[in-house]
């Protein structure tokens, strides 16, 4: 495998200052693409999500998906820079997931290379819309087209001394408080758009997360609103989330947050609720299944790494199979820091052993 290090390199270099904002991935989909087909793997294909997918066909009828998200959380449409030393290199984006995209982009060649057939047939998924507001879209369309056959899920995203094979939850919400508003000397007294909000916040930030069950959160991210500091606000506007391992606590925390909007309503506002965000968590995943899939993934990286190896819980593309109560598993291929930051980086050392990573769990399932 050794010799596939300096392609990895070169994919990884390439892939980072391709602009891939969530929903608008079309060129970095475009080069690995052309990238895949140009080593032979005719049938790649971008699909209608925007997502990479090669399907290779194997001696049974059951598929395993591996995948690494190309989306990244910078809405740059320009080409983005990266700078290195010589341990580093930093940029946005350039582990989270550009790095994972090239090793897995890497594994393909030394598979098409080989010439060997796998026992399940596989699939390949360098997919959209992970990050944010992206919703998972791209592995939802992956898994509405071959989940009746998948019988094993991995991603590959994330440091290498970590394994998530707990789904996170969500529900993100934005919400708009209106208000007759009016000037702050003559209008007196008008209700203030700002100051329902605020009430809002202050009702989210009482509720009790449930104490059984798994962890449960809630955060108020965003907070927008007014026109003038002598202006009564007739408009403000939070976006909000819950998030929560069990599915109950989510519906839990859905019925306290309606509360809270009904709430502010019944302070005489108008009050626009829009779901703008949904990740389900696990249900009904085997067990068995998961133990081996998450020992496996630890025994690999142990190995190739040296490192303990931390469980997490995470919110990844494994969301969508673990929802369909499919065993999945996030596997982390590298080491760095600054994750969604513009001086995010990775040790360029760190490297070949995440390609080590990515190839022993590909080659579990030949």
């Amino acid at each position: 495998m050794e010799k596939y290090y300096a392609l990895t390199d070169k994919l990884w270099r390439e892939l980072i200052p391709i602009p891939a904002p969530s929903y608008h991935e079309e060129r970095r989909a475009q080069y690995i693409c052309d990238t895949l087909r140009s080593w032979g793997a005719e049938t790649a294909y971008i699909d209608e999500a925007k997502n990479v997918v090669l399907k290779i066909d194997g001696e049974v009828n059951e598929t395993v998906v591996f995948a690494a998200h190309i989306d990244t959380v910078f809405p740059d449409m320009e080409p983005m820079t990266f700078t290195e030393d010589e341990n580093n290199i930093c940029g946005p984006g350039c582990g989270d997931d550009a790095v994972s995209v090239a090793m897995l982009m890497t594994v393909v060649k030394y598979i098409i290379d080989s010439g060997r057939n796998p026992k399940r047939s596989m699939v390949f998924a360098f997919d959209s819309c992970e990050e944010g507001l992206g919703n998972l879209k791209g592995i939802k369309a992956v898994m509405g087209r071959y989940g009746g056959d998948v019988t094993r899920f991995y991603t590959f995203d994330g440091k290498y001394h970590r394994v998530a094979n707990v789904s996170v939850g969500s529900h993100r919400y934005k919400v708009t408080v209106k208000t007759e508003g009016g000037h702050s000397y003559s209008a007196f007294g008008n209700k203030n758009a700002a100051h329902i909000l605020a009430k809002g916040i202050n009702a989210i930030y009482d509720i009790q997360v449930p104490v059984k069950g798994g962890k449960t959160t809630y955060n108020v991210g965003l907070i927008s609103g007014g026109t003038s500091v002598n202006t009564i606000a007739q408009k403000a506007e939070m976006v909000c989330e819950y998030r929560s391992v069990s599915h109950d606590n989510l519906e839990y925390m859905k019925r306290c947050f309606e509360e809270v909007f009904e709430y502010m309503r019944s302070r005489g506002a108008e009050v626009e609720v829009e779901l703008v965000g949904e990740r389900p968590c696990m249900q009904d995943v085997d067990d068995a299944a998961m133990r081996e899939m998450t020992q496996l993934c630890v025994d690999v990286q142990k190995k190739h790494s040296g490192c303990d190896i931390e469980l997490v819980s995470s919110s990844t593309d494994c969301n969508i199979p673990h929802s369909m109560g499919i065993p999945a598993i996030c596997v982390g291929t590298y080491m760095g820091d600054g994750t969604h930051t513009r001086e995010e980086w990775v040790e360029k050392a760190s490297i070949p052993k995440g390609v080590e990573i990515v190839k022993d769990i590909v080659e579990y399932y030949f």
